[in-house]
């Protein structure tokens, strides 16, 4: 048997299934101080592009890590620190480029330069001569210009891709935890014969209701209001014009 539902009943609906979503996406952040994994989500590819850009020194008697400059298990820290707490990631991307500027030094310009594919001799001479406070020819300047634009571009593809990695990921665990919710409300209405077969309708459209409440959280309101509005036109329409 069809089941007529009114504008007022879908508007009503799409709210509920938003508010839903919301729900999950409170009760996602309410769960990050008991799983600190998903705060680290997408933190591994920005943290493996950052330790290509601060190898440790080589050399005969070089201690691993430059003089006056931060060890990389230093930087790899405040980086996580910064990703962990949500900073912006503008300011992300600017700290992370300063250290790694601070940690390169001549036992480590050469293993940098095969990562960023500069001249090695030609950033070994530039990190000899930013130690001794040593002006920099032009054609050191040119180098040491495409090194800046090249670690920019190597952090901004870095912290992109990972902030996309730990969107998508919180929307499916939210997506998870609502539908959670979903079934978790259908019980309370149905209570265990909600599992049995002749219910089975019932159960799906409680994973439906789950599966739509993400999606449909940061929209439901213009949703439920472009309905009316189309429907209040559709109205005024029909009473102007002829049939």
């Amino acid at each position: 048997m069809p089941i007529a539902i009114t504008t007022l009943q879908l508007s009503q609906i799409i709210t509920a299934v938003g508010g839903l979503g919301t729900a999950a996406f409170g009760l996602l952040e309410a769960l990050k101080p008991f799983f600190s994994s998903i705060n680290r989500m997408g933190l591994s590819n920005i943290q493996s592009t950052i330790s290509a850009l601060t190898p440790g020194q080589t050399g005969d008697g070089v201690p691993c890590d430059p003089l006056n400059a931060p060890p990389q298990k230093s930087i790899l820290a405040t980086i996580e620190a910064n990703w962990v707490n949500g900073a912006d990631l503008a300011a992300q991307k600017a700290v992370a480029k300063s250290l790694i500027k601070l940690h390169l030094s001549p036992g480590t310009a050469e293993a940098v330069a095969k990562n960023i594919n500069v001249d090695p001799a030609t950033l070994r001479s530039i990190a000899v001569k930013t130690l001794a406070g040593t002006p920099l020819a032009q054609a050191e300047s040119d180098v040491f210009s495409r090194f800046d634009l090249i670690v920019t571009s190597m952090l901004d593809g870095a912290y992109q891709f990972s902030d996309q990695v730990y969107r998508n990921k919180t929307r499916a665990l939210a997506a998870l935890l609502a539908i959670v919710l979903a079934l978790a409300g259908a019980w309370s209405l149905e209570g265990a014969i909600l599992f049995s077969q002749a219910h089975w309708h019932d159960l799906a459209l409680a994973f439906l209701v789950g599966v739509l409440a993400t999606p449909l959280a940061p929209i439901a309101k213009d949703i439920s209001t472009a309905l009316a509005t189309a429907v209040n036109t559709m109205q005024a329409v029909k009473t102007v014009l002829p049939r």
